[in-house]
């Protein structure tokens, strides 16, 4: 038995295989910087993800461990952009420049930044609607992380959800390849158990990340939004469809 599971990301070639949509672009005018900043002898930032927003920047600050802090950061794209996007030097300074009014401690992670981990894009992302829609398998091939659902930064629960993907794919692989009754290996000779485990992985996840892709995708409309009516609209559907501002985090995906 063989089988091809997509971890390639955002601009996946499994998923075209597949037959996955296309992903857009979410923001025509808004880019993102990602990186990480190492603090040798330890930060105070706790453990909590938090998110500062000031106009039309914001910033996310996920600390991984003790000594080392995952951020990204969100800012109108400007005409310098590309060319700042492949020097790490004037990226930094870019991003320094529109986190000016941010606290201090902020701009202090962008300086002390590993410049070689130092990201600048546009954002791309897999509409929810694609999401409820798209086939994720074709024989025994599927995907799953970004390459399943690209999604924009704002709840900043892209990784989460691939770990996710991980742990409900190998419980379904693991059952179908398990007789728990003997606790026996099933020796089959053709790929049916790892097709039925690809389609029970994907109906068990597709309205998981239908619901997350929503949610950044409507924060994402917002932040990008010109006219206040169009922003009023966004933020009643928030306020309506996500009322508790944790809900991604109550989420069980079993047990391997």
């Amino acid at each position: 038995m063989e089988a091809v599971i997509g971890c390639d990301g955002v601009n996946s070639i499994v998923a075209s295989m597949i037959g996955l949509r296309p992903v857009r672009f979410l923001l025509l005018s808004t880019c993102v910087a990602r990186g990480f900043t190492y603090y040798p002898d330890g930060h105070q930032f706790g453990a909590e993800f938090v998110m500062i927003i000031k106009d039309q920047v914001r910033l996310g600050r996920v600390p991984v461990s003790y000594n080392l802090v995952y951020w990204f950061v969100t800012r109108p794209w400007t005409n310098q952009d590309s060319t700042i996007s492949k020097n790490p030097v004037l990226m930094r300074q870019s991003l320094m420049d529109s986190l000016k009014d941010f606290p201090a401690h902020t701009t202090e992670m962008i300086r002390n930044c590993d410049m070689n981990m130092l990201h600048l894009t546009d954002l791309k992302y897999r509409p929810p609607w694609d999401l409820l829609l798209d086939n994720f398998r074709r024989g025994t091939v599927t995907v799953a992380g970004d390459a399943m659902h690209g999604t924009g930064p704002f709840i900043a629960q892209g990784g989460a959800a691939s770990i996710e993907d991980a742990i409900v794919l190998a419980r379904f692989l693991a059952k179908k390849m398990h007789n728990n009754d003997a606790n026996k290996r099933v020796q089959v000779e053709d790929n049916t158990l790892i097709e039925e485990a690809f389609d029970e992985y994907v109906k068990e996840r597709r309205m998981r990340i239908f619901w997350l892709s929503l949610n950044s995708f409507l924060i994402g409309k917002k932040l990008d939004a010109q006219s206040l009516m169009v922003k009023v609209t966004i933020l009643a559907l928030i306020v309506v469809l996500f009322r508790d501002p944790d809900w991604h985090i109550h989420y069980q995906c079993g047990t391997l």
